[in-house]
């Protein structure tokens, strides 16, 4: 069975790296927002002007479209209409989950103010940008924008204001062709086809390699008493471990670097390191493990408490992944219940675990439960049946 899920693993992330997949082209993407990017016919020349036009409707409270496969890093150029029906204009750089900040190169954009503004119902933000501007470079090729929008909240008639509320709507987009109504095929960008295997692998890895492991040690002792320690140790040393390094490698494949301001890469390394960490814990628990001890050592609870506690950060980094990647919200949703449902499965069990050998003491002075160890309200149990008796 283990088998099988691996190969079936395998197999979606080579038809992802493959990279075709077919679907409708569209420059309308949410609440009317349409967008149309004209490239330049000298596309070879640093200083050829690209050519954006928005569209949404007049009542939209921001638009914007950035340059870059993520939120994180693009040149995003954000664009509302003022309280007398112009257009404005701002380009902006998100270094982190924020405001983005102002450029310090604002001329890099040129506004048409007479196809811009509030037109016939409807907000339009025409402007053209350089191919290669200081810090960003429209490639030539599949190049990667992200978009977003407020369809409520529109900031002040300022264009370096700081006011402006969070996006309720965003996604991605592939400049590969010009835009049509046909199905067409679309070929994933490098990125894309790295990234997105990058995140199946550790989704596998973390939602459901890591926490099956932790439910084997915490709940099968009674079940497979003398198998539950070598699957537990099994699953981590050999399929974990190695697929979390085919993972990393994977985002470097991507073209990813570490930014520590960027708290997917800053929360991984702490993941990744806290990991080896865990490992190592593991190995100590095993080497100095006493069949006849009468209490946990302090590495056997640190064992325990850390790897749970590491298992959350995985589940805060993969949505942090989903965020920078600009997942659907149907994959949040379906993100949310199944952590909901792994996490009520994990306390459900524990409890009843709990009252199991509660009652087993209360009736028999021991209990069939297996644990590492004696705890200390199992002797002052036993103490106070025997004192009774």
């Amino acid at each position: 069975m283990k088998k099988r899920i691996l190969i079936l693993l395998l197999i979606a992330v080579v038809c992802i790296l493959q990279g075709e997949v077919y679907g409708q082209s569209s420059n309308c993407v949410d609440h009317g927002f349409c967008f149309k990017i004209t490239p330049p016919e000298g596309i070879n020349n640093p200083a050829s002007l690209y050519t954006f036009e928005l569209e949404a409707p007049a009542s939209i409270g921001w638009v914007a479209v950035g340059v870059g496969p993520s939120m994180i890093g693009s040149y995003i150029v954000m664009a509302w209409p003022s309280t007398n029906g112009s257009a404005i204009i701002t380009q902006r750089i998100a270094e982190r989950y924020g405001v983005p900040s102002v450029t310090s190169q604002q001329n890099d954009l040129s506004l048409d103010t007479t196809g811009s503004g509030i037109k016939n119902g409807k907000f339009i933000a025409k402007f053209t940008r350089p191919v290669s501007v200081s810090g960003s470079t429209i490639e030539s090729s599949g190049q990667q924008f992200v978009w977003a929008l407020q369809t409520e909240e529109r900031p002040p008639d300022d264009a370096s204001t700081l006011d402006i509320f969070i996006h309720n709507a965003k996604g991605r987009y592939t400049l590969e062709r010009a835009n049509s109504n046909s199905a067409v095929p679309i070929v994933l960008s490098k990125y894309d086809r790295y990234i997105m295997a990058h995140g199946t692998i550790m989704f596998f890895v973390w939602g459901i390699v890591v926490p099956g492991a932790i439910f084997i040690a915490r709940f099968a002792r009674n079940i497979i008493p003398q198998k539950w320690f070598k699957l537990h140790w099994g699953i981590q040393q050999f399929l974990a471990s190695p697929l979390t390094l085919l993972g990393l490698i994977m985002s470097f494949a991507a073209g990813v670097r570490f930014n520590a301001a960027n708290t997917h890469h800053f929360l991984g390394i702490v993941v990744f390191g806290g990991f080896v960490f865990q490992l190592s814990l593991g190995w100590i628990h095993h080497k100095l493990y006493d069949p006849s001890r009468k209490y946990y050592p302090w590495w056997t609870k640190l064992h325990w408490w850390w790897g749970r506690i590491l298992t959350l950060l995985a589940f805060i980094q993969i949505l942090l992944g989903l965020q920078q990647y600009n997942a659907s919200h149907g994959i949040f949703v379906a993100y949310y219940i199944y952590i909901a449902l792994l996490l009520s499965s994990f306390a459900g069990l524990s409890y009843h675990l709990y009252r199991k050998r509660k009652i087993e003491l209360a009736t028999f002075a021991k209990s069939d439960v297996l644990y590492t160890g004696v705890r200390q309200d199992d002797i002052e149990q036993q103490s106070l049946l025997i004192t009774s008796t």
